[in-house]
């Protein structure tokens, strides 16, 4: 079973070379770069890792890869594929015997099921896979709202051990946390309520793409709430705001991406069709970033650089 984690966990991006080819070097200094900012939890192959343009033998490399590196330092969650069962089945049983101590089940976007069919999905998966489940409730995504008793139903399952909340309800947070069972965790999924529920929705913590790049931000907000700084907390929260909205630039995850190359974590532009940011809201981003005191005004590129989101500075303030 896996080690359940309470804190801040990173759906961490997948860097790719310029010919869009993993860069399995970066993936592991990536990895580095979380667990120095003393990261919670990894879930590789999630939804910020452009995984639905993973082939097999990429998840494969990606999940070898993480589990090795991170060596039980904390915790790894790897996401599962959303559309075909069989390939669900078969890259949960692959992680499983890689090692990795739980698993991220997403609702399907295609086809769109009804209410019926997605539980009785996620049961027949969770039977079938002797690993731990983080299940995902994405209303944007799939366009179904699990409603609150059917979380509590689906919390029953000895091997399903938490949920990823991604709808923008901050009452529904408190009232799944009031249904479920005493041990099952429940994290925000989106980064602009990821505050008011860790501060008052009873969350164990929070599942967000901007992990990736301020992790230390997230992982200190996290940690004030628990020490009753409450200043330290607000200020942070603060903070935060403005940095969400500038990852949301651009098509997900370029920002994501932008924004830690910016701070010299190098892990290169999304894969086609996504396209890196524009110009225009990479200075966007540099501004929100050097504001915000993650990076330095002066920093500049060199000017023989190509492209600026795969060639970052490399003295950038942490």
């Amino acid at each position: 079973m896996a080690k359940k984690f309470k804190g801040i966990g990173c759906p961490c991006v997948t860097p790719f070379h310029s010919d869009e080819t993993l860069d399995l070097t970066a993936l592991r200094e990536l990895v580095d770069y979380l667990i120095n900012n003393e990261i919670h939890a990894i879930l590789p192959t999630a939804h910020s890792s452009e995984s639905y343009s993973l082939n097999d033998e990429e998840f494969h490399q990606v999940i070898d890869t993480v589990v090795d590196h991170v060596n039980g330092v904390v915790p790894v969650f790897i996401g599962l594929p959303t559309d075909n069962t069989h390939r669900i089945l078969e890259i949960a049983s692959y992680a499983t015997d890689s090692g990795a101590d739980g698993l991220v089940l997403y609702p399907p976007h295609i086809p769109q099921l009804n209410i019926s069919e997605l539980v009785s999905h996620i049961e027949h998966v969770v039977s079938h896979v002797d690993n731990s489940f983080l299940i995902v409730n994405d209303p944007d995504s799939c366009k179904i709202d699990l409603p609150t008793e059917l979380i509590a139903k689906l919390s029953k399952f000895g091997n399903i051990v938490g949920l990823v909340e991604m709808s923008n309800e901050f009452k529904k947070l408190l009232d799944i946390s009031a249904s479920v069972r005493d041990d099952f965790r429940v994290y925000a999924g989106r980064g602009l309520l990821a505050p008011q529920a860790i501060q008052e929705g009873k969350v164990e913590g929070a599942i967000v793409p901007s992990a990736n790049v301020v992790p230390s931000l997230l992982v200190e907000l996290y940690e004030a709430l628990n020490v009753e700084m409450k200043g330290r907390f607000e200020e942070l929260q603060t903070k935060l705001i403005p940095l969400e909205i500038g990852f949301k630039l651009g098509s997900f995850p370029a920002a994501i991406k932008a924004g830690l190359n910016l701070q010299g974590v190098n892990v290169g532009i999304p894969r086609r069709p996504v396209l890196p940011l524009s110009e225009a809201d990479l200075e966007r981003l540099r501004n929100i970033l050097i504001t915000a005191g993650f990076l330095r005004p002066a920093q500049k590129e060199s000017s023989d650089s190509k492209d600026e989101q795969t060639s970052p500075p490399s003295d950038p303030k942490k």
